[in-house]
């Protein structure tokens, strides 16, 4: 399966700010239920370090950064390249585009579904960003497979707003394999004394790239 290089809804001009608010909902669901955000949660817990503050990178209204701010108690910040038209509460979100503007100071940063939005070029470009920023970032993101594009057909699909039944589909086609993902990621830390760790869940439902930057 080549990779799509098609967008998806939610990053097109227009999406009027109810359906995009309910959209945004979905897809928090969506990570909860996958187990996206246990993930990020139980990796920040296990953070060898103090982690005090907490960085989202392409966090779209907030909701997963809520999540994690009510089961962890930390600080948070998220940035995203549209700003919200409706945000989760008082989650604090900064317009940016994270591939190249300057992000605020976190000890951790992640993302979710982010990856596959850009370009190699612009996915080398956000690894290096956020590590002038952070010690670690967890890039959690789709795998693109044949399976986890069935199971979405079949399964969150029918359940979800039409608005996150059609991205998702696309998200899939547009995603990184992980060898593609491990180049990727290899070519971002490539001088430095950074390192990964690159794991993918069963079924290929996601991939992981976590990402210690060296420090000065």
């Amino acid at each position: 399966m080549n990779r799509c290089q098609e967008s998806e809804l939610l990053d097109r001009d227009g999406v009027p700010d109810a359906q995009a608010a309910r959209a945004y909902q979905d897809l928090t669901r969506i990570h909860r239920y996958l187990g996206d955000t246990r993930l990020i949660v139980g990796a920040l817990r296990r953070d060898p370090l103090p982690v005090r503050r907490v960085l989202d990178v392409g966090c779209g209204h907030g909701g997963v950064l809520a999540d994690v701010r009510k089961q962890l108690g930390v600080e948070v910040v998220g940035v995203d390249v549209k700003s919200p038209g409706v945000r989760h509460g008082s989650i604090p979100i900064i317009q940016a585009d994270a591939t190249r503007d300057p992000l605020p100071m976190a000890d951790v940063a992640f993302s979710m579904y982010l990856g596959h939005h850009l370009s190699d070029d612009g996915l080398v470009a956000l690894i290096r960003n956020v590590g002038r920023s952070c010690r670690r970032f967890i890039l959690l993101d789709l795998v693109r497979h044949r399976l986890p594009l069935a199971l979405f057909r079949l399964f969150v699909a029918p359940l979800a707003s039409p608005i996150v039944a059609i991205d998702g589909r696309i998200s899939i086609r547009r995603s990184y394999t992980g060898s593609e993902l491990e180049c990727l990621v290899g070519k971002a830390l490539a001088g430095s004394a950074s390192r990964s760790r690159h794991s993918i869940a069963p079924l290929w439902i996601r991939q992981v790239a976590d990402i210690s930057y060296a420090q000065d």
